[in-house]
């Protein structure tokens, strides 16, 4: 006899909106080409089996198991405590010594110093934790499971599960909205009737997070939905809560303990919210009112969502061609251990590439300033201690991050980046002043999301690195020269403002230039000159310090040009430090130099390319100055010779790179072995290096791959009366407009299965692009459109500015020619050919 109550809920069929045995027809997913499949569910191991979805906060990753399922529940503000003031109070005399050693060439007695006086206190900022999971047990008839096949379909942000047992054909859908801020996973059956499972949220075994640790309650709530929460073990802990509801047509639905039981219901949905104090002041009050307050069908949860994602997604478009019939009927792990260099799968490529975009439109949504960035993996997590702490890494990591945001149409993701940089500048204002006696803001090599602004680890490679925010803010330039929005520039200005004051404040004078002081080549060492081989990082003036400056100073007076701000003292302080600068010059291998003096790489291979941000993301470098141009690919071929370019972010940047300096080879190269090499097979998913997944090169690649089709960083002098030939213009000249280069570097295998197209792209200085190609690379028709109404160069292929000797195409209305001046009010659409 049973000795609990149970309180049966029976709901009408309009909240679900009731599932008929024909509508659950067979997927067929290999029809489908913007789906990632298989016919085996996952295990349980995240990333590698699991598929993701997300909302921007919160996240869910699935494998599809049939009788039970184990859901890994992220929510993106959940991490292992509150902000820690972690500034060494010993840091700023210990500075001015390192400051002192590092010019006397005495390396390592400065490192051994900062491993004491410079480093934070305690070593590392908060790192992203787990929520835990939602597990899910379901009842089927006696038989065998066939038919099966799961996946995620990057078209409309849903996943699903399909199978039969019994006679009966069982679904699950999952997805993550946006619109509703709810995870929804909705179960359906063949027979009316037969919709069997229960729920129950917990925070895993000992070995993922500690039993239930920092769990406080658990408990059933209105007799339908869970409930459970706690805090973290800190003086001023984060508060958090998770729930669960079901809702089904048909049937019961009862709690027991702190399960949620759903009896012989005909279609059911599962809402997951969660909370934390980061946003609301009584997570678990918010989390049960949430689920509550779910009147709204599945169905039409589910349209809102793919309208609302298909809106931001279906701005841009890419085809690489048409893969065969027998690649098109393959699962997505056998097509991606298929995938080589000489046997090229375009749809599948195709796929990867829009997966970048869905997992950024998952894990970065505006929506308040304290919507928060993707972190290194994105906003899902299975463990307590996911590597490297699932910050946010700002070497390399944070950065590539969003590299697609702003060519591949989503830009208006970029504001929780935008909201952490203005945290940052907050909190780095105490750090600048109390590390280094200086005026602005500055941020190392990582940081959480309150902003923790100062050294992480104790790993000289990375910790004595301060100009982490000088990188980040270079997104906001680049988001200001597609966009044009002054508003946006105007209320980023005072950060990017005070990163200036930092760093004219910090550098310091040597052998006639000023440079900053202590800092390394990020994560990269090399052999102390007549040591028996001692290495070291730590250095001065390292080329990416000098050209991350070169382009902030540079920027300062077209900053205030555009917001109208007369402030000529300023301007004129940074224009000249920026003539102080150590500039680019070449190495003892005829590359690009790394560090201010030739040294000796301890590790020639080394995955940073720190030293090529120049050409990379930034613009220093083109191919208008062959010097610098061709010793940029002498560094990546010296790196790649080496054994650079690993899997995951560096991989990714080579993409970029190679499409950047005209390698179409080496671009297909990287990008053919960043699928079949450094990806989970099942779920496309990057390796990162040890981890089992970082979501950067998910991100890189794509944005790398953009600069093969279409490039936007070069700008030509507004040339005087009588010029006969274009000349080059860079960061800090005013009279420039932007030049787009069309299809610069387009690799064969790209073009060789029927030719392909994209829609979409942005372009600096505001303008979409559309283009074709035939199957040898050949533009058939390009379209430009002005969103802003600015002027515009356009050329295709790789001529440099200066010269004439390219292709010459055609600009209906505006002229013939190798480069052509496109001018026209907003709106204006250009059509393009070959000439």
């Amino acid at each position: 006899m049973s000795w609990y109550f149970r309180v049966t809920v029976v709901l009408t069929i309009g909240l679900l909106g009731h599932v008929t045995a024909e509508e659950l027809k067979a997927p067929n997913s290999a029809s489908n080409k913007w789906r990632i499949w298989d016919n085996e569910a996952g295990s349980t191991t995240a990333f590698t089996d699991q598929y993701v979805i997300g909302n921007g906060r919160i996240g869910a990753m699935f494998s599809g198991g049939q009788k039970s399922e184990s859901i890994n529940i992220n929510e993106n503000s959940f991490w292992s405590g509150s902000f820690i003031d972690r500034v060494n109070p010993d840091s700023q005399p210990t500075v001015q010594e390192m400051q002192k050693l590092v010019r006397q060439g005495k390396f390592t007695e400065a490192e051994d110093l900062g491993k004491l006086g410079y480093i934070g206190t305690p070593m590392s900022t908060r790192n992203y934790d787990t929520l835990g999971t939602l597990g899910l047990t379901q009842a089927f008839p006696d038989g065998n499971v066939t038919d099966y096949e799961r996946w995620i379909d990057v078209e409309e942000s849903v996943g699903g599960t399909q199978f039969s047992v019994g006679g009966i054909t069982f679904q699950r859908e999952y997805l993550a909205s946006n619109p509703d801020d709810i995870i929804a996973i909705n179960l359906k059956a063949s027979k009316p009737g037969s919709v069997d499972f229960n729920i129950r949220l917990d925070r895993g075994a000992w070995d993922v997070v500690g039993l239930d640790r920092h769990v406080q309650y658990s408990i059933a709530s209105n007799n339908d939905s869970i409930v459970m929460g706690g805090s973290t073990a800190d003086a001023r802990p984060i508060i958090w809560a998770a729930g669960a509801r079901i809702v089904a047509s048909g049937g019961e639905v009862s709690t027991l303990g702190d399960n949620v039981l759903c009896k012989g219901a005909d279609e059911a949905t599962v809402y997951f919210q969660s909370w934390t104090s980061y946003r609301k002041k009584d997570p678990k009050h918010a989390v049960l009112s949430d689920l509550a307050a779910v009147l709204k069908s599945y169905s039409d949860i589910r349209a809102a969502h793919v309208s609302d994602y298909q809106a931001i997604a279906g701005r841009m478009s890419l085809q690489f061609g048409q893969s065969t019939p027998e690649q098109k009927a393959l699962t997505t792990p056998q097509r991606m251990v298929n995938i080589a260099v000489d046997a090229f799968d375009p749809e599948l490529a195709g796929l990867y590439f829009q997966l970048g975009r869905y997992l950024l439109i998952s894990s970065s949504r505006p929506s308040s300033d304290l919507a928060l960035p993707p972190n290194l993996q994105g906003i899902w997590n299975n463990v307590a201690d996911p590597p490297w702490g699932g910050k946010y890494t700002i070497n390399i990591n944070l950065q590539m991050n969003y590299w697609p945001s702003l060519t591949t149409g989503l830009a208006d993701l970029t504001s929780p980046l935008n909201n952490l940089l203005k945290t940052m500048g907050t909190r780095g204002a105490k750090v600048a002043k109390e590390m280094y006696g200086c005026s602005g803001t500055v941020t190392h090599h990582n940081t959480d999301l309150w902003g923790d602004s100062a050294p992480q680890d104790n790993y000289s490679p990375a910790t004595f690195w301060p100009m982490g925010a000088t990188w980040m803010i270079t997104h906001v330039i680049e988001h200001y020269r597609f966009t044009g929005d002054k508003e946006f520039l105007k209320d980023m200005f005072p950060t990017l403002k005070a990163n200036v004051e930092f760093a004219l404040e910090f550098m310091t004078e040597y052998k006639g230039y000023m440079v900053t002081n202590p800092s390394v080549s990020p994560e990269n060492t090399y052999i102390i000159p007549n040591s028996n081989g001692k290495t070291a990082s730590i250095s001065l003036g390292t080329t990416i310090d000098n050209q991350l400056l070169w382009e902030l100073f540079g920027f300062v007076p077209e900053a205030q040009a555009a917001l109208g701000i007369r402030d000529d003292k300023f301007a004129k302080r940074a224009a000249q430090m920026r003539a102080k600068l150590p500039g680019l010059r070449l190495n003892q291998y005829g590359g690009i130099a790394e560090w201010i003096h030739d040294y000796e790489e301890s590790i020639p291979g080394n995955g940073h390319t720190s030293h090529l941000v120049p050409i990379y993301p930034l613009s220093h470098i083109t191919s208008s100055n062959k010097t610098t141009f061709d010793a940029a690919i002498t560094s990546l071929h010296h790196r790649l010779d080496n054994g650079g370019g690993p899997c995951g972010w560096p991989r990714a940047w080579t993409v970029a790179m190679s499409g950047r300096m005209f390698l179409p080879d080496i671009a297909h190269e990287r990008l053919v072995t960043q699928m079949s090499e450094c990806s989970w097979n099942k779920t496309m998913l990057n390796q990162g290096d040890v981890a089992p997944f970082q979501i950067d090169g998910n991100f890189g690649t794509p944005a790398g791959i953009v600069e093969s089709f279409i490039q936007s960083h070069e700008y030509v002098k507004t040339a005087p009366p009588g010029k006969a030939n274009l000349e080059a213009a860079y960061t800090g000249e005013l009279d420039k407009v932007t030049l787009i280069r069309l299809l610069p570097s387009i690799p064969a295998a790209w073009a060789a299965s029927g030719g392909g197209s994209f829609t979409g792209m942005i372009a600096r200085g505001g303008f979409k692009v559309d283009a074709s190609w035939d199957n040898k690379g050949k533009l058939k028709t390009a379209t430009i459109t002005s969103q802003l109404g600015n002027d515009v160069y356009v050329t295709i292929g790789q001529t440099p500015i200066g010269s004439n000797r390219g292709q010459s195409i055609k600009v209906a209305g505006q002229g013939t020619g190798t480069f052509v001046n496109l001018r026209g009010v907003k709106g204006t659409k250009f059509t393009v050919t070959a000439a």
